[in-house]
């Protein structure tokens, strides 16, 4: 009896202590003090060190690349700080030029780089962060480079092999999907419109093809396209979509979009739809009553309330008061909640 009520505690203590260890290994204290370890770095004339290594890379000279930089972190002469920012800032630099133009190497190097340089968060003094991320940034420049490289064989696939688009589409990773996506800004209309209905056929077993059917729609003038992968589509996508489309699409086409949406029965799409298009349309009187008929909705009159409140328009700020004051239920509370946010909002930016 006595070890079975002992045992859960010894299960518990043996828990924490391997959190604790974890917790020791995960977040290692602060190193250095931040603003001395950026003094450290203008001491140091990391420009002149840099201009090689870009040389360097420039040429191919990988294996060359890769002593250079493994000399720098070893060099003993040379601070912590000025180490790190010197790789960092190499890091960086390699996204403007040409899509791997250093070998996988170089990029693991930098993708494993260990951070010298350890400080206190800005905002949480508690967490250790490193001063410069070169994995991160490393991350940055592969996924920029994936991206670029996806694009071009997207268009490539359009020409050649429409049919696989999609396919290939699905297959691609998060950074591939956005070169995929970045293709359509410049193929033709015709070829735009083929695979925008294609993908449409598809969107109910693959939602994550929402931004490509609407990408496709708008990019070929196919409103009626438009309209169906915002009906069928859902999913993250989504949002970006009604963005895209506030930007691209003429007013008319906005207010028909907005009243679309509005209409498709699901909170969630007519919420977005408010949000992203509505803003851009308050001059337009029919959108301007959509939205104070909208203010009673249990369900979406916080969305129109936010919109509303956030115009600096005199005659919309005197119907919102007029609502506040002679109105009851939610629409009054909504139209105040439009007001004081308004108000917190403008104060804001003074």
């Amino acid at each position: 009896m006595k070890a079975a009520i002992i045992h859960p505690f010894v299960v518990v203590f043996c828990l924490v202590a391997a959190l604790n260890l974890y917790g020791q290994t995960a977040m290692p204290e602060p190193n250095w003090d931040r603003s001395l370890a950026l003094r450290t770095i203008h001491k140091d004339d990391t420009q002149a060190t840099l201009k090689p290594l870009f040389q360097m890379a420039r040429a191919g000279s990988n294996q060359e690349l890769l002593d250079a930089l493994s000399a720098i972190v070893q060099d003993p002469e040379i601070l912590a700080p000025a180490k790190d920012y010197t790789v960092f800032s190499f890091t960086l630099g390699l996204s403007d030029l040409d899509v791997n133009s250093v070998s996988p190497k170089v990029l693991d190097f930098l993708s494993a780089y260990e951070a010298q340089t350890l400080v206190a968060h800005d905002d949480h003094p508690r967490m250790t962060v490193p001063l410069f991320n070169v994995r991160a940034a490393a991350a940055g420049v592969q996924n920029n480079w994936d991206r670029q490289l996806a694009a071009t064989r997207a268009t490539s696939l359009l020409q050649e092999h429409p049919d696989q688009w999609v396919s290939s589409y699905l297959a691609a990773s998060l950074a591939e999907r956005r070169g995929f996506v970045d293709s359509l800004d410049s193929a033709p209309p015709a070829a735009l419109r083929e695979l925008g209905w294609s993908a449409l056929a598809q969107l109910d077993e693959k939602p994550e093809l929402t931004l490509v059917t609407a990408s496709a729609a708008m990019n070929s003038g196919d409103f009626e396209l438009l309209q169906q992968s915002i009906s069928q589509g859902n999913g993250p996508g989504l949002s970006r979509v009604l963005e895209d489309a506030s930007r691209k699409l003429s007013t008319e086409e906005s207010v028909e979009l907005l009243e679309h949406s509005l209409q498709l029965g699901s909170d969630t799409k007519a919420a977005l739809a408010i949000a992203q298009l509505a803003p851009a349309l308050l001059d337009e009187p029919a959108v301007r009553k959509i939205l104070f008929g909208t203010l009673a909705d249990r369900n979406l009159g916080a969305a129109a309330a936010l919109v509303l409140g956030a115009s600096s328009n005199p005659e919309i700020q005197a119907q919102l008061i007029e609502i506040a004051s002679k109105e009851g239920g939610l629409a009054r509370q909504r139209a105040e909640m439009a007001i004081s946010t308004g108000r917190a909002n403008r104060g804001a930016e003074l």
